[in-house]
């Protein structure tokens, strides 16, 4: 097996925002574990026409993530399902 190739293994994720998933309930997106993770979010922010983001996080299984590292990076691989949404706390709506 050529480990040199690790960074070309393919997972599948799916982005859970507050409009809703992406790409849809039935699917995932195909990436690759030295993909950055923000990469994704990208496609995502552009296909659900999000605006500003800035403030918010990423998680999977509750486990904050650095959305400029790679998945690899964050130790994810396999099926890979990301919550992207505000912060939680503070208050207001």
């Amino acid at each position: 097996m050529n480990h040199g190739n690790e960074n070309h293994k393919p997972l599948g994720v799916a982005v859970i925002t507050p409009l809703g998933p992406f790409p849809n309930d039935d699917d995932y997106r195909r990436a690759y574990e030295g993909e950055r993770i923000q990469s994704v979010l990208d496609l995502v922010k552009e296909a659900q026409h999000l605006t500003d983001t800035s403030d918010w996080v990423v998680k999977v299984d509750g486990r904050t993530l650095d959305p400029n590292k790679t998945f690899s990076e964050e130790h994810l691989s396999c099926v890979v399902e990301i919550e992207w949404h505000k912060a939680e706390g503070g208050g207001g709506s």
